[in-house]
């Protein structure tokens, strides 16, 4: 069965959390991001969808030493290393979530703990997934 899609009346909020090779979206990567969507009464709509991002050691390699030590530890930079999926492939799988549930841009509202932060990565890296949502 299709998910009943979510209008403006339905409040939708798209909540993105990525972790990054560091803090700079200059100079840093998006190395994993997942997504949930809620209603405005913050149902969640299904699972949500989680994507690590294929990232060459070099780049792993210049993280700082709280990323080196954190994602060293949670397995998530041998992980980036093992991902098969593209910063591409996973801009358009999440947009296509996101449409998914939400077929009208600048409806949904971009939302998550760091999002002001993890807005500007998405900004950067895959423009595609904010020029579809509403930030305020």
């Amino acid at each position: 069965m299709e998910p009943k899609s979510l209008d403006w009346h339905a409040g939708p909020l798209v909540w993105i959390d990525c972790e990054m090779t560091g803090l700079d979206p200059r100079t840093d990567r998006i190395i994993e991001i997942a997504v949930l969507i809620t209603n405005g009464n913050l149902e969640v709509m299904d699972e949500g969808i989680s994507y690590i991002i294929r990232t060459d050691k070099e780049v792993l390699d210049k993280m700082g030493d709280w990323c080196q030590d954190t994602h060293g530890a949670s397995g998530l930079t041998e992980a980036c290393l093992d991902s098969p999926y593209t910063k591409d492939f996973v801009e358009q799988q999440v947009l296509n979530y996101i449409k998914r549930w939400i077929p009208k841009d600048r409806t949904g509202v971009l939302a998550g703990n760091s999002v002001h932060m993890d807005r500007a990565f998405l900004v950067g890296e895959m423009p595609s997934i904010v020029d579809w949502l509403h930030y305020r």
